[in-house]
């Protein structure tokens, strides 16, 4: 089941921690519009702890104050 652990929008770009089947994701994009999806994972390809996976959020968080993401 597919959960929406925290979503925030800075500068129109909206960010989502999102928790699907024991997995941790990043959906982000255009506040309102499709988003990219990533899987957050360890280095080595492994599923990450819950620390973890959201101190990588964190970091997505602070990238997006410089990214700005539109439409082709």
């Amino acid at each position: 089941m597919r959960k929406t652990l925290l979503t925030v929008t800075v500068n129109g770009n909206e960010i989502a921690f999102v928790k699907d089947q024991g997995h941790y994701f990043i959906h982000w994009g255009e506040q309102g519009k499709p988003r990219a999806v990533k899987k957050i994972t360890t280095p080595t390809g492994r599923k990450p702890s819950q620390n973890s996976a959201h101190k990588q959020f964190l970091e997505a968080v602070k990238a997006t104050k410089i990214l700005k993401f539109s439409r082709l």
